[in-house]
């Protein structure tokens, strides 16, 4: 093995296989009736991680997992004009015109909002979530025009859950995700009709929240109950897990079914791990690696030994190796921020 392909197979083995490894015995003692559904970016990574393990004979799923290819953008597209969405797709932080509002968060294309905007509303500035309830107002009156431009893409969606076998009545979600608060889930637990359980690394509002008549259970691994700023570190800095872990194709934007039943996928544009992701491959298999060793051979690590690994990596300066620096750099458009490097934001 190369010297720069085995320090980011070592990096990965020690900066994600402990807590891959933790993840993966709380989500096999909540798989009893459970579909466990992989989301979003990061759950290319799970995905890869569960079927490894299961293809090993390592670990015992009563339903085989799923990766669902789906993302806070997508699902807030799917559901512009929402009575039920609206206000929870505006309630995270964003500063920028509406016309950015539309763009960065919901994924629309600029002739989409022309055709269902006015020209004048587009110029208006907002920072949410201090002006959630003003930017409601200001868009009600044009939800129509706006779920007629997103039609194709909610219809698209419906069918692919379908086809992912999320509406399985015998098979409760398991929705698998980094974290915090559970919007993905939120937002399925509305569309699905049904009640959903979430496992995350970290659950900033864990337990039971009512999405019109159905229910959506949160559950943290690592922590539970924590709020940004409130001196956790694996989730003040939570954005070194981001930049990792993440999928080949980056973020998905819109979806299509065509005419041969097939879907068309469409993602943003590409961060530093998609057009280096042979590199993160490598520290995935590291990490991989390391849970399958441990789980033959009993190795055994505590949430608080996560944390503490975690602690060092984010806070000490080079601690993370020079050969793997460059995969640090993750897309922030839902916020209005561009792109991030979690290098420079936290000094290390």
């Amino acid at each position: 093995m190369q010297a720069k392909n085995r320090a980011l197979h070592e990096f990965g083995a020690t900066f994600l296989g402990p807590a891959l490894h933790v993840y993966a015995e709380s989500i096999e003692a909540e798989s009893d009736g459970h579909l466990p559904v992989c989301l979003a970016r990061e759950g290319w990574c799970f995905h890869r991680l569960l079927t490894r393990l299961q293809r090993e004979s390592s670990i015992e799923l009563q339903h085989d997992p799923v990766y669902l290819r789906v993302s806070r953008t997508l699902l807030f597209r799917a559901m512009l004009g929402s009575e039920t969405i609206m206000p929870m797709a505006l309630s995270n932080d964003f500063a920028g015109s509406i016309l950015d509002l539309m763009r960065k968060r919901f994924g629309l294309q600029l002739h989409e909002i022309f055709s269902a905007l006015p020209f004048e509303l587009l110029r208006f500035n907002c920072e949410l979530p201090k002006d959630r309830d003003l930017v409601l107002q200001w868009l009600t009156p044009h939800f129509n025009a706006l779920k007629s431009v997103v039609s194709p893409t909610y219809r698209s969606l419906i069918a692919y859950l379908s086809r992912s076998g999320l509406m399985d009545p015998d098979k409760r979600p398991l929705m698998l995700d980094l974290g915090y608060s559970g919007t993905i889930q939120k937002i399925l637990t509305h569309i699905l009709k049904r009640d959903t359980t979430g496992l995350y690394f970290i659950a900033t509002k864990p337990g039971d929240s009512a999405i019109s008549d159905h229910h959506a259970l949160l559950k943290g691994v690592f922590h539970e109950g924590v709020g940004w700023r409130d001196g956790c570190t694996m989730l003040d800095r939570s954005l070194l897990f981001e930049c990792l872990l993440t999928a080949p194709h980056g973020q998905m934007v819109d979806i299509r079914q065509k005419s041969n039943r097939e879907f068309e996928y469409f993602y943003g544009r590409e961060a530093a791990t998609q057009r280096h992701f042979q590199d993160l491959k490598t520290v995935f298999d590291g990490a991989i690696d390391h849970v399958l060793m441990c789980r033959r051979h009993g190795v055994n690590y505590t949430s608080e030994d996560v944390q503490d690994l975690y602690e060092v990596f984010a806070t000490r300066p080079n601690c993370i190796p020079h050969d793997v620096r460059h995969l640090f750099n993750v897309d922030d458009d839902i916020a209005g921020n561009g792109m991030v490097s979690p290098m420079q934001m936290f000094a290390i």
